[in-house]
């Protein structure tokens, strides 16, 4: 039975994807949490990003400001150093971030087989 406080899946997904971001390797220094999309993580109050733990959704971090640059793909999951999302020797920093939409298309029927 469905409830009246269910969101569509479309606002389900934007409303499930979080993510913390702290300044420090190990999930030290301070935490900034995030929701949503970030064009720009220094004018949001971060400094630096040395950890990152994924709550939910996946999520692609920028290595420029207004989402440019090398992309780093988050899954759900702890990245306690920056080595441990990339083996770039170019970039060790992220400057945005943002939720990746995940679209599910509807099932189809399966096509039946018709005898003669």
């Amino acid at each position: 039975m469905a409830s009246e406080h269910q969101m569509p899946a479309s606002k389900q997904q934007q409303a499930s994807s979080k993510i913390a971001i702290f300044e420090q390797e190990n999930f030290q220094g301070r935490c900034h949490e995030l929701s949503g999309a970030c064009p720009n993580l220094k004018e949001a109050g971060v400094d630096k990003v040395g950890s990152i733990l994924v709550h939910s959704g996946p999520w692609v971090g920028y290595e420029q400001a207004s989402c440019k640059g090398e992309q780093f793909v988050f899954e759900k999951g702890e990245y306690p150093r920056w080595d441990s999302w990339t083996n770039s020797r170019r970039s060790d920093s992220i400057t945005s971030l943002r939720p990746i939409k995940v679209v599910r298309a509807p099932r189809q029927p399966l096509p039946t087989r018709q005898t003669k």
